[in-house]
């Protein structure tokens, strides 16, 4: 029984190989058999060729080339199935070839050994059985053919050996077939399985790259995108980006820069992109896609403020340990200080002096449990709650509390909004509590001697790079300018009272919103301007929550 080729009931690619492969061998059957017509037919070719019977060989080889021509257009039309076509083309091989043989004189015409290529097309088409079959039916064939000849014409030689030895050739060629075509099959099967792999490892880096929160972006020496991920087209305000895509397209100031560092590839320190009305400040990093690879490039693209919310998480994680550590360490012998500090002073055998040192070691300890109270909350500051909030309704709401609690008329505390009430994203909590320390500093020191405090809240429209600010003015002196430098850090105070962590504790909010604080510099007072993040149509997502614990 013959075993087909499992290729040939499959499809795809693989019987798509074997209608090629019998293509290629009807191409050089016709060459063959056209070869020895035209030789025979020109009367050019050797004597051997058709020496025994002229006219039956050259009926023969036409035969032989109408039957390839045949076969030629059976495989352009695919028609019949492929095990037939290989089989019949086979037949039709060792049948011609031994006739042809038989008729040149035999098996010392040398026709004999193109049986050797058939059967290895044979071998390699339908391995296995049905080769080492043919290669026997063609040695049988030609040696009977040899034999039949030997007794009928006295002249013709036995050549018994060299027959006998062109049938060993023709199993040796089977049996090498064989091996060749297991081999191929195994190599594609693992082929198949790596290309498979590969196609998975693929899918998974897609999806993996798809997800990431940093953008990612694969440009060719043409500035022409290969890859481009979610992330990547939110930051740039391009939702409807694509593969193919020009990167001065995508983005002419990212363009600007990859230009920029390809001047000098070899640096890696990150390049930062300005604020635009459609996209964030954003910090990118350029990287060769594998050592001696320079038509790709890897462009990664970073929100500045996500990893200013992330360094501070880690700065409050970080604070929330020390602070643990200071209210275990310090509160319990700072309490024990003052309480024995009230019971001294309520001593009636204290004289007025050492009264007033009493008082003054309980002044020091309420003013050090302060210190350490707005240390814990700032290391237990929870996430941010961002919310889209009415910044006119907030600012009115704000001015009728902090002018009920300080007891100000209205002129002392006012606001404006220019144009239409504008919609912020911010926590409102977070935006009291700022603003109620920047309008504390300016009550307390927004003036100038003998006048009285006048604070102004003046929000500004959404014109510098697609975000709105607010600013907090005073009127009073100003702020030295040495002190300015470090006037946000923690513990230094403008008026040298308190104890220097409001505005610090307010820029971190700010900042953990994706805002920022800043000092701005006026000729006639001070103004503090609140920047609210770009509106990007959702909020950011916030860090878990950290404690003092």
């Amino acid at each position: 029984m013959l075993v087909p080729n499992p290729g040939w009931g499959g499809k795809g690619d693989s019987q798509g190989d074997i209608w090629r492969a019998l293509g290629l061998f009807s191409l050089y059957r016709f060459f063959v058999a056209g070869m020895v017509t035209t030789l025979v037919v020109l009367g050019t070719g050797p004597q051997a060729l058709g020496s025994s019977h002229p006219r039956l060989f050259l009926l023969l080889a036409t035969g032989y080339l109408l039957l390839s021509l045949v076969f030629g257009v059976a495989t352009r039309l695919r028609r019949p199935a492929p095990n037939l076509q290989i089989y019949l083309q086979a037949a039709t091989d060792i049948s011609c070839i031994t006739l042809l043989t038989y008729t040149s004189g035999g098996v010392t015409s040398g026709l004999g050994v193109l049986a050797i290529p058939a059967i290895a097309g044979l071998g390699l088409l339908a391995p296995g059985r049905p080769a080492l079959l043919f290669a026997a039916l063609a040695s049988i064939a030609l040696l009977l053919a040899q034999i039949h000849g030997y007794w009928l014409e006295p002249g013709r030689e036995a050549a018994l050996t060299e027959t006998g030895l062109l049938g060993a050739g023709l199993f040796a060629t089977a049996l090498l077939a064989l091996v060749l075509a297991r081999r191929a099959r195994e190599s594609e099967a693992l082929a198949q399985r790596r290309g498979a792999d590969l196609a998975g490892m693929a899918e998974l880096n897609a999806h993996i790259i798809e997800g990431m929160h940093a953008g990612i972006i694969v440009v060719n020496d043409d500035d022409r995108v290969h890859l481009v991920n979610g992330a990547a087209r939110r930051l740039l305000g391009q939702p409807a980006a694509a593969q193919g895509t020009d990167l001065g397209q995508l983005s002419p100031a990212l363009q600007q820069a990859l230009s920029l560092w390809r001047q000098a590839p070899t640096e890696t320190r990150p390049q930062t992109l300005a604020a635009e009305a459609d996209r964030p400040e954003l910090r990118v990093r350029f990287t060769r896609l594998g050592e001696h690879q320079i038509a790709d490039t890897i462009v990664l693209l970073e929100d500045t403020a996500e990893l200013r919310r992330q360094t501070q998480a880690l700065k409050l994680a970080s604070l929330g340990r020390l602070t643990a550590s200071i209210a275990h360490e310090i509160r319990n012998p700072l309490g024990a200080i003052s309480h024995a500090a009230q019971l001294l002073g309520e001593s009636e055998a204290l004289d007025p002096a050492d009264r007033r040192l009493a008082g003054i070691i309980q002044d020091q300890s309420r003013r050090m449990n302060h210190v350490i109270q707005n240390v814990l909350d700032l290391s237990r500051r929870h996430p941010p709650q961002m919310v889209p909030l009415d910044l006119g309704a907030r600012l009115a709401q704000f001015s009728d509390e902090f002018r009920r609690h300080h007891g100000l008329p209205p002129e002392q505390l006012t606001w404006s909004l220019p144009g239409a009430d504008q919609q912020v994203w911010f926590d409102p909590g977070h935006l009291h509590q700022v603003l109620w320390n920047l309008c504390t500093n300016a009550l307390r020191h927004g003036y100038r001697s003998g006048e009285s405090p006048c604070i102004l809240l003046r929000g500004n429209p959404q014109k510098t790079h697609g975000a709105a600010s607010l600013d907090v003015i005073d009127r009073g002196p100003g702020i030295d300018s040495i002190v300015a430098r470090r006037l946000f850090d923690p513990f230094i105070s403008a008026g040298g009272e308190g104890v220097g962590l409001g505005l610090y504790i307010s820029r971190e909010l700010c900042e953990n919103n994706g805002g920022s604080l800043d000092l701005i510099p006026l000729a006639d007072g001070t103004c503090f301007r609140i920047q609210f993040p770009a509106p990007n149509g959702a909020p950011p997502s916030s860090h878990p929550t950290l404690s003092d614990g």
